[in-house]
């Protein structure tokens, strides 16, 4: 969901209807917009008392089994698969959007994704608008940005473009398919080709093009980093990974040894990810501190602190209503703590913190459930609040392209409150 082709223009505007936003990194479906606490591979502790098999009506659940085993058509179903359904079944029933079940496939990609930061795939990240999957921005480098459409001439632009809506994979229509869907039909092993149609363009000027698209070992580049208008430091954060808080300090490192006076950190699009890794993002520039407060059952509160030292130069943020969940931490701690505007749009509004839990030694299947909600050092509730109101609002032009200064009027207001900032 990121920035990391500046020169690729995101075409989506801010009054569109999304429906079903999620963010994903296509090769896996299971990347939302959420906060990952993991724990070692083990099986949740039986209660001491067994309240499910004493439910009035648990028999319910032991007869349906009973009668699709021994009438339904399809021979073939076991009573594996279908307690599977029914623990699948038992998440959704909770009525979290955020909490999720995930077979052993889906439990293997999620992790590889999510907390190493690595898959195999094309790189590129898209979310649900109108209906559509649409690619937010590919990965610089990636299958998806270096691609040619079949028949392009030489002057034609490479690779998925940001706002092209994808209608068909391997010759499947995929319109009206939630993100995920279209997620598994792509994936595949590294060296197999996938055939991608999408649609660029608006509806007077609109166009479909084809793309065979060789899929990789893709390695999330969560941090990117450049020095702009002289001595300004452009930090974009994409998401939050196992490898995001040694690639921040690497960047920030190399910011300092070319003088930077500030920075701007851009989390526009950043659905969040690891919360270790937040915190360790946070390390690098608040003192020790908190950094959030994790708000859970009976309002028990844990505030989860910051270890780092305090960055001495001056800091704005740039955010949009996709930046998510653990960029909202970060967004939040950074004005709570440094004082550090925030600029763009309102976020997300997600401040639900998750655990996974493994449910089987023998054949890893897992959960992630919402345990709690987070709120900012100044106990700013982002899930009751509607997300993070930034102090200069920008909205987001029709023509707008990230990254470029004369079409990102957020980025340009960014380099305006960071010059007002630095002449203090």
């Amino acid at each position: 969901m990121q920035q990391d082709e500046k020169s690729r223009g995101i075409k989506l505007t801010t009054g569109q209807a999304i429906s079903g936003v999620v963010v994903i990194f296509i090769v896996s479906a299971l990347l939302t917009y959420g906060v990952i606490i993991t724990y070692q591979p083990d099986v949740a502790e039986r209660p001491a008392e067994d309240v499910v098999t004493q439910a009035e009506n648990y028999h319910e659940l032991q007869q349906a089994v009973k009668i699709i085993l021994q009438e339904h058509i399809d021979e073939d179903i076991t009573a594996e698969t279908l307690i599977e359904g029914a623990v699948r079944g038992a998440v959704e029933a909770t009525g979290d959007r955020y909490s999720m079940y995930f077979d052993a496939s889906e439990l293997k990609d999620f992790m590889e994704q999510t907390i190493e930061g690595e898959y195999s795939g094309i790189g590129v990240s898209v979310l649900n608008v109108d209906g559509y999957v649409t690619v937010m921005v590919p990965f610089q480098g990636s299958p998806a940005a270096t691609t040619p459409f079949e028949g392009a001439d030489e002057d034609d632009p490479v690779g998925l473009q940001s706002g092209d809506r994808i209608v068909k994979v391997d010759g499947l229509d995929v319109v009206g398919m939630s993100t995920e869907h279209v997620a598994e039909i792509i994936r595949g092993p590294v060296g197999e080709e996938v055939t991608i149609v999408i649609e660029r363009g608006n509806d007077e000027d609109k166009t479909q093009l084809t793309f065979e698209i060789e899929r990789a070992q893709i390695e999330i580049p969560t941090v990117t980093s450049d020095v702009v208008d002289g001595d300004v430091g452009l930090l974009t954060i994409s998401q939050f990974t196992g490898h995001t808080g040694e690639q921040l300090q690497e960047h920030v490192a190399k910011l300092q040894e070319k003088g930077v006076s500030g920075l701007i950190i851009d989390l526009r699009f950043n659905p969040g990810g690891d919360l270790a890794a937040c915190v360790e993002a946070a390390d690098v520039f608040i003192p020790e501190g908190p950094v959030m407060i994790a708000r859970g059952r009976g309002d028990e509160s844990e505030v989860v602190q910051a270890q780092g030292e305090e960055y001495h130069l001056p800091i704005v943020v740039l955010v949009n209503e996709f930046s998510a969940s653990g960029a909202e931490i970060l967004a939040g701690a950074l004005r709570d703590r440094l004082g550090s505007p925030l600029i763009g749009q309102t976020t997300f509004g997600k401040g639900a913190v998750q655990r996974m839990w493994y449910l089987d030694r023998d054949k890893p299947s897992g959960m992630k459930i919402t345990t709690a909600q987070y709120l900012t050092p100044d106990e700013y509730s982002i899930e009751d609040e509607g997300g993070l109101t930034p102090d200069y609002e920008v909205e987001w032009p029709d023509d707008g392209e990230q990254g470029n200064i004369d079409r990102d009027p957020q980025l340009r207001r960014a380099f305006e409150v960071l010059r007002e900032k630095t002449n203090e």
